[in-house]
C-alpha cells in the first residue's frame, strides 16, 4: 500500500530580510536581525565578528515575547 500525500501547502513568500554576516572569509554564517539577542553579536561558528546585511529568503515572524 502506498502513501501519497494530497495536501497542497503554498510556498512560503520570499524577500529581503536585515541580517547578520559573518565577516571571515571561510566561514558562511549569518542569522536574522530578529532573532538575535545582541547588538551586534559574534558569529557562533567561528566566533568572528559580524556585519550587517540583507538576503531574500523566507519570512518568519519572531514570536518571542521576551524580545527588546
Amino acid at each position: 500500500m502506498s502513501y501519497y500525500n494530497n495536501r497542497r501547502e503554498e510556498p512560503l513568500p520570499n524577500e529581503d530580510i536585515d541580517t547578520w554576516e559573518c565577516v571571515s572569509e571561510d566561514c558562511n554564517g549569518w542569522m536574522r536581525k530578529d532573532f538575535s539577542a545582541a547588538e551586534t553579536p559574534a558569529c557562533p561558528f567561528c566566533g568572528k565578528e559580524m556585519k550587517s546585511g540583507t538576503r531574500y529568503t523566507h519570512f518568519l515572524k519572531n514570536n518571542n515575547i521576551h524580545k527588546e
